[in-house]
Protein backbone atom coordinates (compact mmCIF):
# COMPACT_ATOMS: atom_id res chain seq x y z
CA UNK A 1 0.00 0.00 0.00
CA UNK A 2 2.68 2.25 1.17
CA UNK A 3 4.64 1.71 -2.65
CA UNK A 4 1.51 2.68 -4.68
CA UNK A 5 0.76 6.05 -2.26
CA UNK A 6 4.28 6.83 -2.77
CA UNK A 7 3.69 5.95 -6.48
CA UNK A 8 0.48 8.24 -6.93
CA UNK A 9 1.98 10.63 -5.56
CA UNK A 10 5.04 11.03 -8.28
CA UNK A 11 2.51 11.06 -11.13
CA UNK A 12 0.09 13.30 -9.11
CA UNK A 13 2.93 15.83 -9.04
CA UNK A 14 4.11 15.48 -12.57
CA UNK A 15 0.78 16.23 -13.71
CA UNK A 16 0.63 19.41 -11.47
CA UNK A 17 4.27 19.82 -12.74
CA UNK A 18 2.82 19.74 -16.58
CA UNK A 19 -0.21 22.13 -15.91
CA UNK A 20 1.54 24.69 -14.22
CA UNK A 21 4.33 24.29 -17.84
CA UNK A 22 1.76 23.23 -20.16
CA UNK A 23 1.69 26.27 -22.09
CA UNK A 24 5.23 26.90 -22.37
CA UNK A 25 5.99 22.75 -22.93
CA UNK A 26 3.72 23.01 -26.18
CA UNK A 27 5.08 26.25 -27.40
CA UNK A 28 8.73 24.80 -27.08
CA UNK A 29 7.08 21.97 -29.54
CA UNK A 30 5.55 23.95 -31.69
CA UNK A 31 8.77 26.57 -31.74
CA UNK A 32 11.39 23.35 -31.95
CA UNK A 33 12.79 23.36 -35.87
CA UNK A 34 13.82 20.17 -36.06
CA UNK A 35 12.46 16.46 -34.96
CA UNK A 36 15.28 16.11 -33.28
CA UNK A 37 14.86 18.92 -30.95
CA UNK A 38 11.42 17.75 -29.93
CA UNK A 39 12.48 14.58 -29.44
CA UNK A 40 15.08 15.67 -26.60
CA UNK A 41 11.87 17.83 -24.91
CA UNK A 42 9.83 14.72 -25.22
CA UNK A 43 12.74 12.79 -23.80
CA UNK A 44 13.72 14.84 -21.22
CA UNK A 45 10.20 14.87 -19.78
CA UNK A 46 9.96 11.68 -19.98
CA UNK A 47 13.36 10.15 -18.50
CA UNK A 48 11.88 12.86 -15.20
CA UNK A 49 8.93 11.21 -14.84
CA UNK A 50 10.09 7.91 -14.92
CA UNK A 51 13.05 8.82 -12.36
CA UNK A 52 10.47 10.67 -10.15
CA UNK A 53 8.23 7.61 -10.02
CA UNK A 54 11.12 5.14 -9.54
CA UNK A 55 12.63 7.54 -6.51
CA UNK A 56 9.46 7.30 -5.17
CA UNK A 57 9.09 3.63 -4.90
CA UNK A 58 13.13 3.72 -3.21
CA UNK A 59 11.56 6.08 -0.91
CA UNK A 60 8.56 3.93 -0.23
CA UNK A 61 11.29 1.06 0.02
CA UNK A 62 13.89 2.37 2.23
CA UNK A 63 10.88 3.12 4.90
CA UNK A 64 9.46 0.14 5.49
CA UNK A 65 10.99 -3.03 7.01
CA UNK A 66 11.33 -5.40 4.19
CA UNK A 67 14.30 -3.02 2.78
CA UNK A 68 16.61 -5.38 2.53
CA UNK A 69 14.47 -8.21 0.98
CA UNK A 70 13.74 -6.85 -2.53
CA UNK A 71 17.69 -6.03 -2.87
CA UNK A 72 19.57 -5.01 -6.06
CA UNK A 73 18.37 -7.20 -8.73
CA UNK A 74 15.04 -6.60 -6.98
CA UNK A 75 15.30 -2.83 -7.57
CA UNK A 76 16.11 -3.18 -11.07
CA UNK A 77 13.19 -5.20 -11.88
CA UNK A 78 10.96 -2.86 -10.32
CA UNK A 79 12.84 -0.01 -12.70
CA UNK A 80 12.05 -2.14 -16.22
CA UNK A 81 8.54 -2.58 -14.85
CA UNK A 82 7.90 0.93 -13.87
CA UNK A 83 9.69 1.94 -17.71
CA UNK A 84 7.14 -0.70 -19.46
CA UNK A 85 4.02 0.38 -17.79
CA UNK A 86 5.17 4.59 -18.06
CA UNK A 87 6.08 3.92 -21.94
CA UNK A 88 2.45 2.49 -22.09
CA UNK A 89 1.03 6.11 -20.25
CA UNK A 90 3.62 8.38 -21.56
CA UNK A 91 2.87 7.41 -25.24
CA UNK A 92 -1.17 8.05 -24.73
CA UNK A 93 0.05 11.37 -23.00
CA UNK A 94 2.38 12.39 -26.51
CA UNK A 95 -0.52 11.83 -28.56
CA UNK A 96 -2.45 14.18 -26.90
CA UNK A 97 0.19 16.77 -27.46
CA UNK A 98 0.27 15.75 -30.92
CA UNK A 99 -3.55 16.58 -31.40
CA UNK A 100 -3.35 19.59 -29.96
CA UNK A 101 -0.22 21.19 -31.64
CA UNK A 102 -1.01 19.62 -34.94
CA UNK A 103 2.36 17.76 -35.24
CA UNK A 104 3.37 14.64 -35.42
CA UNK A 105 5.35 13.14 -32.72
CA UNK A 106 4.69 9.48 -31.44
CA UNK A 107 6.45 7.65 -34.15
CA UNK A 108 9.83 9.64 -34.09
CA UNK A 109 9.17 9.55 -30.19
CA UNK A 110 8.75 6.20 -30.04
CA UNK A 111 11.96 5.31 -32.38
CA UNK A 112 14.35 7.63 -30.15
CA UNK A 113 13.28 5.67 -26.96
CA UNK A 114 14.08 2.62 -28.40
CA UNK A 115 17.32 4.26 -29.83
CA UNK A 116 18.46 5.12 -26.44
CA UNK A 117 18.29 1.90 -24.61
CA UNK A 118 21.15 2.26 -23.06
CA UNK A 119 20.08 5.36 -20.68
CA UNK A 120 18.30 2.67 -19.40
CA UNK A 121 21.11 0.93 -17.98
CA UNK A 122 22.45 3.96 -16.66
CA UNK A 123 19.06 5.18 -14.97
CA UNK A 124 18.80 1.40 -13.31
CA UNK A 125 22.37 1.12 -12.45
CA UNK A 126 22.49 5.19 -10.50
CA UNK A 127 20.33 3.99 -7.69
CA UNK A 128 21.77 0.61 -7.65
CA UNK A 129 25.29 1.40 -6.97
CA UNK A 130 23.96 3.89 -4.57
CA UNK A 131 22.18 0.91 -3.01
CA UNK A 132 25.18 -1.21 -3.12
CA UNK A 133 27.50 1.29 -1.22
CA UNK A 134 25.44 1.39 2.10
CA UNK A 135 24.77 -2.54 1.78
CA UNK A 136 27.65 -3.84 0.70
CA UNK A 137 30.58 -1.29 1.39
CA UNK A 138 29.37 -0.78 4.93
CA UNK A 139 27.39 -3.91 5.73
CA UNK A 140 29.52 -6.55 3.47
CA UNK A 141 31.84 -8.55 4.19
CA UNK A 142 34.55 -6.74 4.04
CA UNK A 143 36.26 -7.66 7.44
CA UNK A 144 36.22 -10.96 6.03
CA UNK A 145 37.44 -10.50 3.23
CA UNK A 146 40.02 -8.22 3.99
CA UNK A 147 40.91 -9.15 7.55
CA UNK A 148 43.09 -6.47 9.40
CA UNK A 149 43.09 -4.82 5.79
CA UNK A 150 39.48 -4.00 5.96
CA UNK A 151 39.74 -0.26 6.27
CA UNK A 152 41.41 -0.78 2.91
CA UNK A 153 38.94 -2.76 1.44
CA UNK A 154 36.39 -0.55 2.76
CA UNK A 155 38.37 2.34 0.81
CA UNK A 156 38.50 0.44 -2.28
CA UNK A 157 34.63 -0.37 -2.30
CA UNK A 158 33.85 3.42 -1.45
CA UNK A 159 36.32 4.25 -4.53
CA UNK A 160 34.85 1.31 -7.29
CA UNK A 161 31.17 2.59 -6.28
CA UNK A 162 31.82 6.20 -6.72
CA UNK A 163 33.65 5.75 -10.15
CA UNK A 164 30.91 4.22 -11.76
CA UNK A 165 28.55 6.08 -9.98
CA UNK A 166 30.15 9.62 -11.75
CA UNK A 167 30.30 7.30 -15.09
CA UNK A 168 26.14 7.02 -15.01
CA UNK A 169 25.36 10.15 -13.78
CA UNK A 170 27.03 11.32 -17.36
CA UNK A 171 24.51 9.46 -18.89
CA UNK A 172 21.83 10.30 -17.06
CA UNK A 173 22.71 14.08 -17.12
CA UNK A 174 22.21 13.87 -20.76
CA UNK A 175 18.58 12.87 -20.17
CA UNK A 176 17.53 14.20 -17.35
CA UNK A 177 19.09 17.52 -18.28
CA UNK A 178 16.78 19.04 -21.81
CA UNK A 179 20.42 18.95 -23.92
CA UNK A 180 21.38 18.87 -27.67
CA UNK A 181 24.13 19.12 -29.20
CA UNK A 182 25.60 21.90 -30.95
CA UNK A 183 25.30 22.78 -34.12
CA UNK A 184 26.08 26.60 -34.63
CA UNK A 185 29.13 26.42 -37.10
CA UNK A 186 30.30 29.81 -34.80
CA UNK A 187 30.61 27.99 -31.58
CA UNK A 188 31.71 24.87 -33.07
CA UNK A 189 34.99 26.75 -34.42
CA UNK A 190 35.74 28.34 -31.12
CA UNK A 191 34.68 24.80 -29.14
CA UNK A 192 36.75 22.75 -31.36
CA UNK A 193 39.79 25.45 -31.55
CA UNK A 194 39.84 25.09 -28.00
CA UNK A 195 39.43 21.40 -27.35
CA UNK A 196 42.82 21.15 -29.96
CA UNK A 197 44.82 23.22 -28.24
CA UNK A 198 44.56 21.18 -25.12
CA UNK A 199 44.78 18.20 -26.65
CA UNK A 200 40.92 16.32 -26.28
CA UNK A 201 39.62 17.06 -29.89
CA UNK A 202 36.78 14.60 -29.52
CA UNK A 203 35.35 15.53 -26.03
CA UNK A 204 31.72 15.92 -26.09
CA UNK A 205 30.15 19.38 -25.59
CA UNK A 206 26.15 20.20 -25.69
CA UNK A 207 23.62 23.37 -24.98
CA UNK A 208 21.37 22.75 -21.92
CA UNK A 209 17.81 24.06 -23.18
CA UNK A 210 17.17 25.83 -19.72
CA UNK A 211 17.69 29.21 -18.46
CA UNK A 212 20.77 28.71 -16.70
CA UNK A 213 23.97 31.26 -16.60
CA UNK A 214 26.10 28.36 -16.49
CA UNK A 215 28.44 26.27 -17.68
CA UNK A 216 29.99 22.80 -16.22
CA UNK A 217 32.45 19.79 -17.16
CA UNK A 218 31.28 16.06 -15.60
CA UNK A 219 32.73 12.67 -16.36
CA UNK A 220 36.22 11.13 -16.05
CA UNK A 221 38.79 10.02 -18.26
CA UNK A 222 40.70 6.96 -17.20
CA UNK A 223 43.03 5.71 -19.51
CA UNK A 224 40.89 5.13 -23.25
CA UNK A 225 37.80 5.29 -21.17
CA UNK A 226 36.01 9.08 -21.76
CA UNK A 227 32.84 10.26 -21.08
CA UNK A 228 33.28 13.79 -19.86
CA UNK A 229 30.97 16.14 -21.35
CA UNK A 230 30.97 19.83 -20.96
CA UNK A 231 27.62 21.40 -20.68
CA UNK A 232 26.88 24.96 -21.53
CA UNK A 233 23.15 26.79 -20.36
CA UNK A 234 21.68 28.23 -23.68
CA UNK A 235 21.45 31.70 -22.51
CA UNK A 236 25.48 32.07 -22.82
CA UNK A 237 24.45 33.02 -26.08
CA UNK A 238 22.85 35.91 -25.31
CA UNK A 239 24.55 37.10 -22.03
CA UNK A 240 28.43 36.68 -22.98
CA UNK A 241 29.83 38.15 -25.96
CA UNK A 242 31.98 35.83 -28.32
CA UNK A 243 35.11 36.87 -26.85
CA UNK A 244 33.68 36.43 -23.50
CA UNK A 245 32.08 32.96 -24.59
CA UNK A 246 35.13 31.63 -25.51
CA UNK A 247 36.80 32.76 -22.03
CA UNK A 248 34.15 30.49 -20.38
CA UNK A 249 35.25 27.67 -22.77
CA UNK A 250 38.64 28.23 -21.57
CA UNK A 251 37.68 28.09 -18.05
CA UNK A 252 35.60 25.14 -18.01
CA UNK A 253 38.42 23.16 -20.61
CA UNK A 254 41.21 24.18 -17.88
CA UNK A 255 39.41 22.02 -15.50
CA UNK A 256 40.21 19.59 -18.04
CA UNK A 257 43.26 20.13 -19.08
CA UNK A 258 44.73 19.75 -15.15
CA UNK A 259 42.22 16.87 -14.75
CA UNK A 260 40.43 18.51 -11.34
CA UNK A 261 37.39 16.17 -11.26
CA UNK A 262 40.15 13.21 -10.92
CA UNK A 263 41.78 15.19 -8.12
CA UNK A 264 38.42 15.62 -6.39
CA UNK A 265 37.69 12.15 -6.04
CA UNK A 266 41.21 11.60 -4.43
CA UNK A 267 41.14 14.81 -2.42
CA UNK A 268 37.94 13.25 -1.17
CA UNK A 269 39.43 9.78 -0.34
CA UNK A 270 42.10 11.53 1.54
CA UNK A 271 39.42 13.55 3.74
CA UNK A 272 37.41 10.64 4.18
CA UNK A 273 40.82 8.49 5.55
CA UNK A 274 42.11 11.22 7.30
CA UNK A 275 38.34 12.12 8.92
CA UNK A 276 38.17 8.45 10.18
CA UNK A 277 42.08 8.34 11.46
CA UNK A 278 41.63 11.68 13.44
CA UNK A 279 38.33 10.97 14.86
CA UNK A 280 40.07 7.59 16.33
CA UNK A 281 42.57 9.35 17.50
CA UNK A 282 40.78 11.86 19.28
CA UNK A 283 38.94 9.68 21.05
CA UNK A 284 41.57 7.84 22.51
CA UNK A 285 43.52 11.04 23.53
CA UNK A 286 40.09 12.30 25.13
CA UNK A 287 39.18 8.81 27.20
CA UNK A 288 42.57 8.81 28.21
CA UNK A 289 42.92 12.51 29.47
CA UNK A 290 39.66 12.14 31.21
CA UNK A 291 40.89 8.84 32.88
CA UNK A 292 43.78 10.51 33.85
CA UNK A 293 41.59 13.69 34.97
CA UNK A 294 39.27 11.40 36.68
CA UNK A 295 41.70 8.30 38.21
CA UNK A 296 39.11 5.75 39.12
CA UNK A 297 36.10 8.05 38.82
CA UNK A 298 36.49 8.25 35.25
CA UNK A 299 33.48 5.37 34.55
CA UNK A 300 31.15 8.03 36.34
CA UNK A 301 31.80 10.64 34.01
CA UNK A 302 31.26 8.50 30.81
CA UNK A 303 28.32 11.15 29.66
CA UNK A 304 31.02 14.60 29.86
CA UNK A 305 33.91 12.27 28.02
CA UNK A 306 31.35 11.48 25.47
CA UNK A 307 30.12 14.58 24.72
CA UNK A 308 33.81 16.22 24.70
CA UNK A 309 34.70 13.67 21.98
CA UNK A 310 31.40 14.45 19.92
CA UNK A 311 32.00 17.92 19.76
CA UNK A 312 36.03 17.67 19.54
CA UNK A 313 35.16 15.17 16.57
CA UNK A 314 32.65 17.00 14.83
CA UNK A 315 35.19 20.31 14.86
CA UNK A 316 37.18 18.03 13.26
CA UNK A 317 35.01 16.88 10.32
CA UNK A 318 34.20 20.54 10.07
CA UNK A 319 37.86 21.06 9.80
CA UNK A 320 38.41 18.20 7.12
CA UNK A 321 35.65 19.68 5.22
CA UNK A 322 36.46 23.46 5.20
CA UNK A 323 40.14 22.12 3.64
CA UNK A 324 38.03 19.97 1.10
CA UNK A 325 36.42 23.13 0.19
CA UNK A 326 39.82 24.96 0.15
CA UNK A 327 41.17 22.70 -2.47
CA UNK A 328 38.35 22.74 -4.68
CA UNK A 329 38.17 26.54 -4.27
CA UNK A 330 41.54 26.39 -5.46
CA UNK A 331 40.93 24.68 -8.46
CA UNK A 332 38.69 27.56 -9.43
CA UNK A 333 41.67 29.67 -8.99
CA UNK A 334 43.93 27.40 -10.96
CA UNK A 335 41.54 27.40 -14.03
CA UNK A 336 40.92 31.09 -14.35
CA UNK A 337 44.61 31.49 -14.68
CA UNK A 338 45.26 28.39 -16.59
CA UNK A 339 42.69 29.77 -18.93
CA UNK A 340 44.40 33.35 -19.46
CA UNK A 341 48.23 32.23 -18.98
CA UNK A 342 48.23 29.28 -20.86
CA UNK A 343 45.03 29.29 -23.50
CA UNK A 344 45.72 33.02 -23.82
CA UNK A 345 42.01 34.06 -23.04
CA UNK A 346 41.42 37.66 -22.82
CA UNK A 347 41.66 38.92 -19.20
CA UNK A 348 39.19 41.52 -19.74
CA UNK A 349 36.63 39.67 -21.46
CA UNK A 350 37.37 36.92 -18.63
CA UNK A 351 36.59 39.17 -15.78
CA UNK A 352 33.43 41.05 -17.74
CA UNK A 353 32.12 37.37 -18.56
CA UNK A 354 32.88 36.84 -14.60
CA UNK A 355 30.77 39.85 -13.24
CA UNK A 356 27.72 38.69 -16.22
CA UNK A 357 27.27 35.04 -14.91
CA UNK A 358 27.55 35.86 -11.35
CA UNK A 359 25.37 38.69 -11.40
CA UNK A 360 21.39 37.94 -9.99
CA UNK A 361 19.39 39.49 -12.86
CA UNK A 362 16.43 37.68 -12.04
CA UNK A 363 16.30 39.18 -8.95
CA UNK A 364 14.69 42.27 -7.93
CA UNK A 365 16.13 45.06 -7.31
CA UNK A 366 15.97 45.55 -4.17
CA UNK A 367 17.66 41.81 -3.44
CA UNK A 368 20.06 42.49 -6.55
CA UNK A 369 21.74 45.20 -4.37
CA UNK A 370 21.66 43.50 -1.04
CA UNK A 371 23.31 40.33 -2.71
CA UNK A 372 25.73 42.93 -4.53
CA UNK A 373 26.70 44.04 -0.87
CA UNK A 374 27.12 40.62 0.51
CA UNK A 375 24.12 40.90 3.34
CA UNK A 376 24.56 37.92 3.85
CA UNK A 377 24.78 37.90 8.47
CA UNK A 378 27.82 36.54 10.06
CA UNK A 379 27.11 33.19 9.63
CA UNK A 380 26.46 33.51 5.88
CA UNK A 381 29.80 34.91 4.96
CA UNK A 382 31.79 32.34 7.34
CA UNK A 383 29.96 29.60 5.45
CA UNK A 384 30.28 31.10 2.42
CA UNK A 385 34.07 31.59 2.77
CA UNK A 386 34.99 28.28 3.84
CA UNK A 387 32.17 25.85 2.56
CA UNK A 388 31.28 27.33 -0.60
CA UNK A 389 33.14 25.08 -4.27
CA UNK A 390 33.42 28.74 -5.56
CA UNK A 391 36.01 31.85 -4.65
CA UNK A 392 33.80 34.92 -4.49
CA UNK A 393 34.23 36.99 -7.65
CA UNK A 394 36.39 40.14 -5.72
CA UNK A 395 39.00 37.14 -4.87
CA UNK A 396 38.44 35.54 -7.92
CA UNK A 397 39.77 38.89 -9.75
CA UNK A 398 42.35 39.55 -7.41
CA UNK A 399 44.14 36.28 -7.68
CA UNK A 400 43.93 36.11 -11.64
CA UNK A 401 45.68 39.75 -11.41
CA UNK A 402 48.34 38.76 -8.85
CA UNK A 403 49.35 36.42 -10.70
CA UNK A 404 49.58 37.91 -13.78
CA UNK A 405 51.23 41.42 -12.54
CA UNK A 406 53.77 39.37 -10.87
CA UNK A 407 54.31 36.21 -13.07
CA UNK A 408 53.60 33.69 -11.05
CA UNK A 409 52.94 30.36 -12.05
CA UNK A 410 49.39 29.54 -13.06
CA UNK A 411 48.73 26.94 -9.87
CA UNK A 412 50.13 29.03 -7.57
CA UNK A 413 48.35 29.12 -4.45
CA UNK A 414 48.68 29.08 -0.68
CA UNK A 415 46.19 26.53 0.85
CA UNK A 416 44.73 27.29 4.12
CA UNK A 417 46.79 24.13 5.77
CA UNK A 418 49.88 26.07 4.34
CA UNK A 419 48.92 29.31 6.13
CA UNK A 420 48.40 26.70 9.74
CA UNK A 421 51.92 25.72 8.92
CA UNK A 422 53.09 29.36 8.34
CA UNK A 423 51.77 30.14 11.45
CA UNK A 424 53.43 27.32 13.36
CA UNK A 425 56.65 27.84 12.11
CA UNK A 426 55.67 31.66 13.89
CA UNK A 427 55.60 29.95 16.57
CA UNK A 428 58.50 27.89 16.59
CA UNK A 429 60.37 30.89 16.13
CA UNK A 430 63.29 30.90 18.93
CA UNK A 431 61.49 34.28 21.01
CA UNK A 432 58.62 31.97 21.77
CA UNK A 433 60.54 28.59 20.98
CA UNK A 434 63.00 29.23 23.95
CA UNK A 435 60.05 29.74 27.04
CA UNK A 436 57.93 27.39 25.87
CA UNK A 437 60.96 25.10 25.50
CA UNK A 438 62.46 25.86 29.09
CA UNK A 439 58.80 25.44 30.71
CA UNK A 440 58.43 21.62 28.97
CA UNK A 441 61.36 21.02 30.27
CA UNK A 442 61.27 22.56 33.56
CA UNK A 443 57.26 20.37 34.07
CA UNK A 444 59.17 17.31 32.16
CA UNK A 445 61.91 17.15 34.90
CA UNK A 446 59.17 17.65 37.74
CA UNK A 447 57.58 15.32 36.60
CA UNK A 448 60.04 12.28 36.48
CA UNK A 449 61.38 13.42 39.66
CA UNK A 450 57.59 13.05 41.52
CA UNK A 451 57.36 9.66 39.12
CA UNK A 452 60.37 8.45 40.62
CA UNK A 453 59.44 9.56 44.22
CA UNK A 454 56.10 7.97 44.16
CA UNK A 455 57.85 4.34 42.78
CA UNK A 456 60.56 4.38 45.17
CA UNK A 457 57.51 5.19 47.68
CA UNK A 458 55.34 1.73 46.48
CA UNK A 459 58.35 -0.18 47.23
CA UNK A 460 58.93 1.14 50.91
CA UNK A 461 55.56 0.32 51.50
CA UNK A 462 55.65 -3.23 50.36
CA UNK A 463 58.58 -3.56 53.16
CA UNK A 464 57.98 -1.30 55.24
CA UNK A 465 56.13 -2.67 59.19
CA UNK A 466 52.91 -0.81 59.95
CA UNK A 467 54.55 1.49 62.68
CA UNK A 468 57.09 2.66 59.82
CA UNK A 469 54.30 3.12 57.70
CA UNK A 470 52.14 5.06 60.45
CA UNK A 471 54.94 7.63 61.03
CA UNK A 472 55.54 8.49 57.79
CA UNK A 473 54.19 12.25 57.85
CA UNK A 474 55.04 12.44 53.52
CA UNK A 475 52.81 9.32 53.05
CA UNK A 476 49.87 11.20 55.24
CA UNK A 477 49.93 14.10 52.72
CA UNK A 478 50.09 11.91 49.55
CA UNK A 479 47.84 9.62 50.73
CA UNK A 480 45.13 10.47 48.12
CA UNK A 481 47.48 10.87 44.94
CA UNK A 482 48.62 8.65 42.69
CA UNK A 483 52.42 7.92 42.72
CA UNK A 484 52.33 7.64 38.38
CA UNK A 485 49.95 10.58 38.24
CA UNK A 486 47.34 8.20 36.73
CA UNK A 487 45.93 4.94 38.40
CA UNK A 488 45.21 3.87 42.47
CA UNK A 489 45.99 6.20 45.12
CA UNK A 490 49.08 5.82 47.59
CA UNK A 491 46.08 4.12 49.48
CA UNK A 492 45.64 1.24 47.29
CA UNK A 493 49.36 0.46 48.45
CA UNK A 494 48.17 0.63 52.37
CA UNK A 495 44.87 -1.68 52.00
CA UNK A 496 47.21 -4.13 49.82
CA UNK A 497 48.70 -5.21 53.14
CA UNK A 498 44.80 -5.81 55.00
CA UNK A 499 46.18 -4.89 57.98
CA UNK A 500 42.98 -2.85 59.70
CA UNK A 501 44.88 -0.90 61.74
CA UNK A 502 46.66 0.87 58.63
CA UNK A 503 43.47 1.73 57.07
CA UNK A 504 41.95 3.18 60.16
CA UNK A 505 45.00 5.16 60.60
CA UNK A 506 44.98 6.84 57.27
CA UNK A 507 41.05 7.22 57.10
CA UNK A 508 41.45 9.17 60.69
CA UNK A 509 44.09 10.96 58.23
CA UNK A 510 42.07 12.00 55.70
CA UNK A 511 41.78 8.68 53.14
CA UNK A 512 39.06 8.53 51.02
CA UNK A 513 36.25 6.49 52.58
CA UNK A 514 34.90 5.51 48.70
CA UNK A 515 37.96 4.68 47.20
CA UNK A 516 39.31 2.65 50.44
CA UNK A 517 36.04 0.44 50.06
CA UNK A 518 37.09 -0.06 46.31
CA UNK A 519 40.45 -1.09 46.91
CA UNK A 520 39.22 -3.39 49.10
CA UNK A 521 36.90 -4.82 47.19
CA UNK A 522 39.32 -5.77 44.73
CA UNK A 523 41.52 -7.84 48.00
CA UNK A 524 38.26 -9.95 47.58
CA UNK A 525 38.28 -9.84 51.49
CA UNK A 526 35.02 -10.69 52.26
CA UNK A 527 35.56 -9.89 56.66
CA UNK A 528 37.42 -6.28 55.44
CA UNK A 529 34.95 -4.95 52.80
CA UNK A 530 31.58 -6.08 55.19
CA UNK A 531 33.14 -4.17 58.80
CA UNK A 532 34.08 -0.78 57.02
CA UNK A 533 30.86 -1.14 54.28
CA UNK A 534 28.86 -1.24 57.75
CA UNK A 535 31.06 0.98 59.38
CA UNK A 536 30.65 3.85 56.65
CA UNK A 537 28.05 3.16 54.46
CA UNK A 538 25.64 6.22 55.74
CA UNK A 539 28.66 8.83 54.51
CA UNK A 540 28.92 7.25 51.08
CA UNK A 541 27.59 9.20 48.20
CA UNK A 542 25.79 7.37 45.32
CA UNK A 543 28.55 7.35 43.12
CA UNK A 544 30.66 5.90 45.43
CA UNK A 545 28.55 3.17 46.40
CA UNK A 546 28.27 2.43 42.66
CA UNK A 547 32.11 2.15 42.01
CA UNK A 548 32.79 -0.40 44.50
CA UNK A 549 29.31 -2.60 43.79
CA UNK A 550 31.26 -1.77 40.17
CA UNK A 551 34.69 -3.34 41.41
CA UNK A 552 32.99 -6.07 42.84
CA UNK A 553 31.29 -7.02 39.64
CA UNK A 554 34.58 -6.41 38.01
CA UNK A 555 36.51 -8.71 39.74
CA UNK A 556 34.25 -11.23 40.00
CA UNK A 557 34.17 -10.78 43.95
CA UNK A 558 30.56 -12.96 44.34
CA UNK A 559 30.14 -12.57 47.95
CA UNK A 560 31.02 -8.76 48.15
CA UNK A 561 28.67 -8.16 45.03
CA UNK A 562 25.64 -10.06 46.64
CA UNK A 563 26.42 -7.94 50.00
CA UNK A 564 26.11 -4.93 48.18
CA UNK A 565 23.60 -5.98 45.88
CA UNK A 566 21.17 -6.67 48.77
CA UNK A 567 21.97 -3.80 50.73
CA UNK A 568 19.42 -1.57 51.32
CA UNK A 569 21.01 1.19 49.13
CA UNK A 570 20.94 -0.97 45.79
CA UNK A 571 17.09 -0.53 45.94
CA UNK A 572 17.50 2.99 45.59
CA UNK A 573 20.22 3.00 43.19
CA UNK A 574 20.01 4.42 39.32
CA UNK A 575 18.20 2.25 37.01
CA UNK A 576 21.32 2.66 34.48
CA UNK A 577 24.20 2.33 37.40
CA UNK A 578 22.27 -1.02 38.41
CA UNK A 579 22.05 -2.06 34.66
CA UNK A 580 26.08 -1.47 34.07
CA UNK A 581 26.89 -3.90 37.22
CA UNK A 582 24.50 -6.39 36.61
CA UNK A 583 26.27 -6.58 32.70
CA UNK A 584 29.73 -7.16 34.28
CA UNK A 585 29.05 -9.28 37.03
CA UNK A 586 26.94 -11.75 34.17
CA UNK A 587 29.59 -11.28 31.78
CA UNK A 588 32.40 -12.12 34.35
CA UNK A 589 30.48 -15.02 35.98
CA UNK A 590 29.49 -17.03 32.27
CA UNK A 591 32.98 -18.56 31.85
CA UNK A 592 32.44 -20.00 35.34
CA UNK A 593 29.37 -21.68 34.28
CA UNK A 594 30.55 -23.26 31.43
CA UNK A 595 33.06 -25.14 33.33
CA UNK A 596 30.29 -25.92 35.33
Amino acid sequence: MLYVLFLTIAIAYNWWKFTKEREALLASLIEAKSVTHREMILSHHFYVFIFEGFLGFIAAHFITERALAIGMLGLGTVYLILLFLGFIVYINFVKLLERQIQVPLTESFRKNLFKEIRVNFALVLLPILIYSLINITFQGNVNEEWGSLWFIGLIFNILFVSTLTIVCTVIIMLKLIPNREISEPEYLELINRRLEQIGIPNMRVRWVETDIKNAFVVGLKLLRFSNQTMFLGKSLRTTLTMEEFDAVICHELSHVANRHIHKRMMDLMKNFVSVIIGVGFLMFIVIGLSFLYWGEDGTLHTGTTAFISIILCLAWIVFNYALLFDTIRSHEYEADAYAVMELKASLPAWQSALEKLTTPDELPDYLKARTNRGEKGWFGSWFSKYFSTHPSLNARIESLNKKVDRNLPFNYYVSSAQKVRRRLAYVLQWKVAVPLTTAFIIMLTWTAVNFKRGHEMVAWIDGATTEQIKSNTDLISRINTSPTFVGHSMMFYVVKKADPALIDHFIEHGADKGKTLVYISQLKDFNLLEKYYARYQHKLSEDEYFLILRKTAQVDFTDGYRYLVNAKRFEDLNPVYKEDVSRIFQMKRSPASVKK
